[in-house]
């Protein structure tokens, strides 16, 4: 079971470092830094990821459009359609029903 959960952290990481790049080029990666300054180091950010969201909304306007990305991005790596129609759920929470349900 850990294993599996350290996959799915790894696969998170991967596809925020992907969408960031898409979204903001290689800027995007300055997100890490800033998180940094909250003492949320990049491989943290499975753990923390409410900080992840506040800080990437706080890092640019269309933080959400991002989130939003991110989770598409990431239902698709495990073949999943992405749906809205959950919008009321933060994206930390999206990402944990997400881990919870990854086999």
């Amino acid at each position: 079971m850990m294993e599996r959960k350290s996959k799915f952290d790894d696969f998170l990481i991967m596809t925020v470092d992907e969408v960031l790049k898409e979204s903001f080029g290689e800027a995007g990666l300055l997100i890490y830094t800033y998180l940094e300054s909250r003492s949320v180091k990049r491989e943290k950010i499975p753990e923390k990821l409410e900080v992840f969201a506040d800080c990437l909304r706080n890092f640019s306007a269309g933080g959400s459009v991002v989130e939003t990305l991110i989770l598409r991005s990431l239902y698709s790596r495990f073949g999943l359609d992405f749906n809205r129609i959950n919008e009321s759920n933060s994206f930390a929470d999206r990402v944990a029903e997400l881990k919870n349900s990854f086999h």
